[in-house]
């Protein structure tokens, strides 16, 4: 009777997004040994702090094709985890305790110029977060 309940109530937590431990780690100050002596881990959390700056490289790929050249800058306005699974899985935590998928929490659209200097250039507008996090136009 308790194995069962062990079970259901683990299978409960993770159907809910929780319960997934592991090493915590603070991406920005993390040594290159740091962060390799994680890279074995069934879970590993990296936790980003607001003014955190993180070089990113943007890539684009499907039915078209781009990166950036050289890194962007990755700003965090805000404290949260990046988790990722060693299967490759990755989710985003705002708590610490519950996780979210990337596709639960990120909106894009491509802007595409008309007019003046902007005629027939593009852009891709990505936007992560909660509804919250959003600017209000864009909720």
């Amino acid at each position: 009777m308790f194995r069962t309940l062990s079970l259901v109530t683990f299978l409960f937590l993770v159907a809910c997004g929780g319960g997934a431990e592991g090493p915590r780690i603070r991406y920005t100050q993390a040594s290159p040994a740091q962060l390799s002596a994680v890279r074995g881990e069934r879970t590993v959390w990296y936790e980003f702090h607001p003014g955190d700056e993180v070089p990113m490289t943007f890539v684009l790929a499907g039915i078209f094709e781009s990166a950036t050249p050289q890194p962007i800058r990755m700003v965090a306005k805000q404290h949260f985890w990046i988790v990722v699974q060693q299967g490759g899985q990755t989710f985003f935590s705002f708590d610490g305790r519950r996780l979210m998928r990337g596709d639960q929490l990120a909106k894009w659209g491509v802007l595409l110029g008309t007019e003046g200097d902007d005629a027939g250039q593009t852009g891709v507008l990505l936007l992560v977060g909660r509804p919250q996090d959003l600017p209000p136009a864009m909720r």
